[in-house]
């Protein structure tokens, strides 16, 4: 938990701030999760803040969610036509992918649980960054990480969304 909530300090996720008055603030939990090598061995114990995206409200907290999605079936056929030409193939993982994608919304959320800052328990945290179970989260992060890494680095040119 510990690791995750630096993450979260690291990245600048949010901003306490005195809870606005009649603000919808989206509650959260944590997630865990067992991580084991390839030999089955355990590797570590995870954390994750997952925020509860399902009280959100519509052109409250969040407007659009949209974000494109590739079909397995799409990513089996790349991979077989780039194995029978002999094409190189790259795994491209973002470690708290969604944490990188700036929200262009408003949001509220609670202090992470084991984490409220004692001298100001009754703030609530309004996100500059998007956390994992907002509505719009897979969205900023194709918006802002993605979308610029493939117009920028590899020289495949996406449209803007």
């Amino acid at each position: 938990m510990e690791e995750e909530f630096a993450a979260l300090s690291d990245n600048q996720t949010w901003d306490l701030v005195p809870r606005p008055p009649k603000a919808n603030v989206v509650t959260g939990k944590w997630i865990f999760k067992h991580k084991f090598h390839a030999d089955g061995s355990l590797e570590r114990y995870k954390a994750r803040w997952v925020l509860r995206g399902f009280t959100q409200q519509p052109g409250v907290d969040y407007d659009e969610t949209f974000s494109p999605v590739v079909k397995p079936a799409t990513v089996r056929t790349v991979i077989t036509l780039a194995h029978s030409r002999d094409w190189p193939i790259h795994q491209l993982d973002v470690k708290n992918a969604f944490l990188h994608g700036t929200l262009s919304e408003t949001v509220y959320c609670s202090q992470p649980a084991g984490f409220v800052d004692p001298a100001l328990p009754e703030h609530v945290c309004k996100l500059n960054k998007s956390l994992y179970g907002l509505k719009q989260a897979p969205r900023a992060w194709y918006r802002d990480s993605l979308t610029c890494f493939l117009s920028t680095d590899s020289g495949i040119h996406t449209s803007q969304v």
